[in-house]
Parts: structure tokens; C-alpha cells; sequence
């Protein structure tokens, strides 16, 4: 069904709608959103009032994967990822090579309509991963972070390398010719290394020009268009997109404090919570949409053994990636200790956690849908429509089956703990910076005689702040936490106090709207400073 402009409008509130219902259904439920789209999506599918929208791959990877992409790499930390490279490296690489063989070759054996060239597109296609369900559930349920590290570094580089295999295999087909390996490999480090070198250079300039800029609002347009730039870049210089966004949004995440000024500060995330989740919310719900199309591309072939496929297709992806963790996990662990001289033992219930993690989501899908039509010589691109079937059945079985059972997974391996687990580095962080503040105060105070209750004021309140720190290893002085405590109560019964004198003064109209806005969000940005964040 063709959709003109001027329905245009309607339908993207309708699906901004359904975005939004589904995700309260989602946390009524307590299950990831990404989930709830796609069953959501499915569902709408075969309603008769809902159009078949189609997800177009150039929407998905020109609109949607350079900031998603750039978002993710911003967010994790340089030195976590550091630490765990070689572990991302052995799945982002080792595993994708190992699941674009193996399933090219089971393929092929299972299902006659496969050769081993399209039996190779198909495992290049579902070998990225998609572990926004996973590191949700993770995190919630306040596992190892480690894990959640690894799971977040693979699907940042596996997004690059799939994508580079999808490259390679439709390459065989449409050229008949096979590279040698070296010949890959060659072509592989040229596309990943230019990707990072140029994603590096544009990450530098722009933060040369941002350094020069103190207007949030033009921080925050910047910092949005940069990810488009880097990934436009590196895809006419004929390198990895991917690759360039992924060493763009690491640079800029790891010097954002020292680049963007307070106001672009506080108000970044929640611009690009708001894109994430728009954007994530989007696909995922596009991605349940398309069973019709998919349907409608294989409905004379057989749907029943098509579908008995699909699922064997998805056990075999999963069983490959068991097949390679463990081995891969312990070769990660030998080579890490060669060159660092550290051994960092992860336990077998933690690996197995990482096998399960592995969950499919719309870039496989997009791959799928971009693969051509036809080759060359006119003729049809071969079993195009059972690879695109398979691919979505690969997504439903991993994204659907082991997202759902993710939180058993975890909780049966007691990887799962209870209550919020103290960060122990961000305490000790605390502990420090306060520390030389407090010695900071108590030098000044001695210089500055006439100031001495000013310097007395501001060392009073970060010896409360010192207090609401528990370290067990100290003792605990219950009636210094419980004055600290009943501080902050006090503290935050003031601030209800001006929230209502200001309120008294808005309604007299003695202020206006903007002033008393201003006034509350100082309020609030108070309240946030001292939540339960420095509780005890």
C-alpha cells in the first residue's frame, strides 16, 4: 500500500502512538520494550486498519543506526571496553566469521533451496547481534558488570563486521568469484582501520569546534549531526560507517565533561534518551510489522516447512554461539594474560550467561532486506525471500524466546542480586575528592582568617556529605548517619517550603510563568543533587 504526504503525517502519530502504549504496557509487565514492540508490531500486522508500511534498509541504516550506534559507544566506558577487547574481539570477529560458515554450511545441508554462497549470506546476515533486551534485563537485575560490558562491546563492533560479511558474501554471488583468505582479511582491516581512523579525525575536529562553543542548544545540534557525518563520511571513502561512528562516539564519550559546557551537560541526556528511545521504539515496532511482507514473499513456497526451517536456522545460530564462547572466552583469557600479565578468571555460569545474550534484532533484518533484487545478468538474486524468512525467524526465536526467559536464565546461574549493590569505585571516588576538598577548606580557613565561619559553613556541609558514604570497613556511628539523615529531610522540607511561597507568588501575579519556572527547576536540580542517590 502506497502512502501519500498527506497521510504521511497521521500515520507517524499512530506509530509514535503505539510506541508509547506499548512501552507503558511494557513496564507494567516488567519486560524490555524491545519485546513488547515486536509482539505489539506483530499483532497490529494483522489487523485489516493498519497499512503495510515497509522497513526500508536505507531508513534503518541511514536514519537509524549512525545515531543509535554513536549513542551506545558514547555511553560505555573507554576503559571497560579496553579491558575487555580482546573478549569483544573473539565474538565482534571470531564469532561472526564462525557463525557466517557454519550456518552457510548447515544451511545448505539441511535445506536444499540453500547453496553454500547463499547459505553464506544468510549466517552473514544473522550474525549481528542486538543486546538492548539483554543489558535492560542485565542491569536490572544488577548483574556482574563485566558481562553487560561484553555483551554492549559486541554488538557495538559485530554491528560493523556483519555488515562487512553481508558485504563479502553478496560479493561472491554477484561476482563468482571467491577471495582468498588473506585477501579478506586484507580487505576487512582496510575497511575496519580507515572506519576508525576516519571516525577519529572527524571526532577531533569537531571536538576542536565544540571546545570553542558555550550555547547548549548548538552543543546539543552538533553532537546529534556528528554521528551522520562520521558514518556518511567513512561510507563515500568506501571504509566501515559503522566502525567510524563506533571510534567516533568512544572519543567523544570519553571527553565529554572536558568538551561540553554545564548546560549542554544537563540537558544531553535527556535529548538522547528521548532520540534512543523514539528511535528504538520505531524499529522494533516496524520490525513486528513486517510478517505480511515477509509472509507475502514466500506464501508459494510452503509455509508450514518454511517456518520448521526458520526454527532450525535459529538453533543452529544459538548452538554456534555456545559452540564458540566457552573456547572463545578462554583463548581471550590466555591472550590477555600473555600481554598484560593479569589473568581475569570468568566463571562458566558468567559465559553461559554471554552465550544467551546473543539476541537478533533489526540490523540483521535490514541486512536482509538489502540484499538485491536481482544479480547482474538480470537473473534473481538466489532464494532471496527464504533468506529474508529465516532472518526473521532467527530475531523472533532469539529476540522473543531468550529475551523472556533471560531473567530465569539469570536467576537459576544466582548471577541475580538483590538490592542495589554500592558502587565501589564511585564511592571511593567520593571519598577522595571530598577528602581533598575538605583539606583544601581547612588550609584556606587558616590563610584566610576574616572568612574563617565561610570556610567553617562549606566544610560543615561536606562532613555531612562524608557521613552519608558508608564504609563498613570504618565502623558504622549511627547517630552521625541519622544526623545526616534528618539534615537532608530537613533540607528537603525548605525546598517544599519555596515551592509553595513560589507558587503563592506566581498565582498573585507578582512573578510570571518563566521566572517561576526557572525558580522550581533550581529547586528540583537540588533535590536531585541530594536524592537517594547519598541516602544511607
Amino acid at each position: 500500500m502506497t502512502i501519500n504526504i498527506h497521510h504521511l503525517e497521521l500515520l507517524m502519530l499512530l506509530l509514535l502512538l503505539f510506541v508509547v502504549g506499548l512501552a507503558v504496557l511494557a513496564r507494567r509487565l516488567g519486560q524490555p520494550y524491545p519485546i513488547i514492540f515486536v509482539l505489539g508490531g506483530l499483532v497490529l500486522s494483522f489487523l485489516p486498519p493498519v497499512p503495510d508500511i515497509a522497513l526500508h534498509p536505507d531508513f534503518v541504516f541511514l536514519v537509524v543506526l549512525p545515531p543509535l550506534v554513536f549513542a551506545a559507544a558514547h555511553n560505555t566506558s573507554w576503559r571497560d571496553f579496553r579491558e575487555n577487547l580482546m573478549g569483544i574481539l573473539m565474538l565482534a570477529f571470531g564469532l561472526v566469521a564462525f557463525t557466517v560458515v557454519g550456518v552457510g554450511f548447515a544451511g545448505h545441508y539441511f535445506f536444499p533451496q540453500l547453496t553454500w554462497k547463499t547459505g553464506l549470506v544468510l549466517g552473514a546476515v544473522v550474525s549481528t547481534t542486538d543486546t538492548l533486551a539483554a543489558t535492560s534485563i542485565a542491569q536490572k537485575l544488577g548483574i556482574p558488570t563485566r558481562i553487560v560490558d561484553i555483551l554492549e562491546g559486541e554488538s557495538l563492533i559485530n554491528d560493523a563486521s556483519g555488515l562487512l560479511a553481508v558485504s563479502f558474501t553478496v560479493g561472491i554471488i554477484t561476482s563468482g568469484h571467491v577471495p582468498s583468505l588473506l585477501s579478506a582479511l586484507g580487505q576487512l582491516l582496510l575497511l575496519s582501520s580507515g572506519g576508525v581512523i576516519i571516525g577519529l579525525a572527524i571526532a577531533w575536529v569537531h571536538s576542536r569546534l565544540i571546545y570553542r562553543i558555550e550555547a547548549a542548544q548548538i552543543e546539543l545540534t552538533m553532537t546529534l549531526m556528528v554521528p551522520y557525518v562520521a558514518y556518511l563520511a567513512a561510507e563515500r571513502l568506501h571504509t566501515s560507517g559503522v566502525m567510524a561512528t563506533v571510534a567516533c562516539g568512544l572519543y567523544l564519550g570519553h571527553h565529554r565533561t572536558r568538551l561540553l559546557s554545564l548546560g549542554a551537560r544537563l540537558e544531553s541526556p535527556a535529548v538522547w534518551n528521548t532520540v534512543e528511545f523514539i528511535l528504538n521504539g520505531l524499529v522494533f515496532l516496524l520490525l513486528g510489522l513486517q510478517i505480511s511482507s515477509v509472509l507475502a514473499g514466500i506464501e508459494h513456497m510452503g509455509t508450514g516447512k518454511l517456518i520448521a526451517g526458520g526454527i532450525m536456522v535459529s538453533i543452529i545460530v544459538v548452538a554456534l554461539r555456545f559452540l564458540w564462547v566457552f573456547p572463545g572466552a578462554w583463548i581471550a583469557q590466555k591472550i590477555r594474560k600473555h600481554f598484560s600479565g593479569r589473568e581475569t578468571e570468568i566463571e562458566n555460569r558468567q559465559v553461559f550467561l554471554i552465550a544467551w545474550g546473543g539476541m537478533r534484532g533489526v540490523i540483521a533484518l535490514a541486512a536482509a532486506l538489502s540484499l538485491p533484487e536481482s544479480l547482474p545478468d538480470g537473473a534473481a538474486f538466489p532464494a532471496r525471500n527464504i533468506i529474508i524468512f529465516f532472518t526473521f525467524c532467527v530475531i523472533l526465536v532469539t529476540l522473543v524466546g531468550q529475551g523472556l526467559t533471560f531473567p530465569w536464565i539469570i536467576r537459576n546461574l544466582g548471577l541475580a542480586q538483590s538490592g542495589q549493590k554500592p558502587n565501589l569505585e564511585e564511592q571511593m571516588a567520593l571519598r577522595t575528592m571530598i577528602q581533598r576538598a575538605i583539606s583544601y577548606l581547612q588550609a584556606q580557613r587558616e590563610k584566610d582568617i576574616a572568612n574563617k565561619e565561610v570556610y567553617e559553613a562549606v566544610e560543615r556541609a561536606y562532613k555531612r556529605r562524608m557521613a552519608l558514604l558508608k564504609n563498613p570497613e570504618e565502623g558504622t556511628k549511627e547517630e552521625f548517619y541519622a544526623q545526616a539523615n534528618r539534615y537532608l529531610e530537613v533540607a528537603r522540607e525548605a525546598r517544599n517550603i519555596e515551592r509553595m511561597a513560589a507558587g503563592e507568588l506566581l498565582a498573585t501575579n507578582q512573578i510570571n510563568d518563566l521566572v517561576y519556572q526557572q525558580l522550581i527547576l533550581d529547586i528540583d536540580l537540588q533535590d536531585a543533587r541530594y536524592s537517594a542517590k547519598f541516602a544511607s
